[in-house]
């Protein structure tokens, strides 16, 4: 047993050379077990402790973030838990530049990270309520009229940052009105713009869409309708208007939809028989509502009179 102790307190130096050629030796294999690696992350950005009030442009939504460490730290990483975030405690209306932060899981390091400074503008949060409009796209045929348009709703919400809830003067809806003969009813977007008509993008629109209806009537359609001779009077006793014959029968008349589509028919002048023993035969005009017009000025109407038998 002394022997063996004594034997320890003789060649220090060899001992120790051993000594670190073995933890050299335990490291060099541990490296090679374990070494150490890199990885690229994408990683989103969260924004932090802003103001209810307020609204912020400009935070990006993820950030390229570089790790590097031992295999076994950088394999036990779960990217969907990495995050980024941006402290807005102390921010105030305007711009400024801010940090982005990032915490390297256990282990790790990082490298680098893109982008690790951004500019934000923070303005309050404001809420207005605009008019809406309808914005023709187009025209109807030459034929064809707007009689009433009616939106509904009438009114929306418009919600964001106050420099951009402040351009928007009116909403309108955008409704493409070519090739359109008959009455219609759409649902567009509804769209809020500045004085000159600019529409004003990164706001919250409430409602999104809007329902408009059109009517629409022809101010030039045509329609043929009989003709009736207005005969009026009476003939001497012992005589009798045995018929009336009117050449063309019928006529074209030219007007609004509107108006035409109450007429059945278009009667002449009053053609008076009083006194009449005998037939005849006259050229006459028409009466015409207002509005109502014909390339016929008159008709040849024939009132065949005989006397009873």
């Amino acid at each position: 047993m002394m022997h063996w102790i004594t034997g320890l307190k003789h060649n220090w130096g060899m001992k120790l050379f051993c000594l670190f050629c073995a933890i050299g030796m335990w490291v060099f294999v541990m490296k090679d077990q374990n070494p150490v690696i890199e990885m690229t992350y994408t990683v989103p950005v969260q924004v932090q402790n802003l103001d209810p009030n307020y609204l912020v442009e400009g935070v990006p939504t993820e950030v390229r973030v570089h790790l590097r460490g031992p295999r076994n730290a950088i394999f036990d990483i779960n990217p969907s838990v990495l995050k980024a975030y941006v402290n807005l405690k102390n921010a105030h209306v305007g711009q400024e530049n801010i940090a982005i932060n990032f915490t390297a899981p256990t282990g790790t390091f990082i490298d680098s990270m893109t982008p690790e400074n951004v500019t934000v503008t923070v303005d309050e949060y404001m809420v207005k309520e605009l008019q809406v409009q309808a914005q023709p796209l187009g025209t109807v045929p030459n034929d064809i009229a707007i009689k009433e348009s009616k939106i509904m709703p009438t009114t929306v919400t418009i919600a964001g940052p106050a420099h951009l809830v402040s351009k928007a003067t009116y909403a309108v809806i955008r409704i493409n009105l070519d090739k359109h003969r008959e009455s219609f009813t759409e649902v567009g977007e509804i769209l809020p713009v500045d004085t000159s008509g600019n529409v004003v993008e990164g706001l919250t629109v409430t409602p999104k869409g809007a329902q408009i209806q059109y009517d629409l009537e022809r101010i030039r359609m045509e329609k043929k309708v009989p003709v009736q001779a207005n005969v009026v009077g009476n003939v001497p006793v012992g005589y009798t208007v045995k018929r009336v014959v009117v050449e063309p029968k019928e006529l074209t008349i030219v007007g609004k939809e509107s108006i035409l589509n109450g007429i059945d028919g278009v009667k002449t002048i009053d053609i008076p028989v009083n006194g009449a023993t005998g037939s005849f035969t006259g050229n006459y005009s028409f009466v015409l509502p207002e509005g109502v017009t014909t390339s016929t000025d008159r008709v040849v109407v024939k009132v065949e009179i005989e006397p009873h038998m």
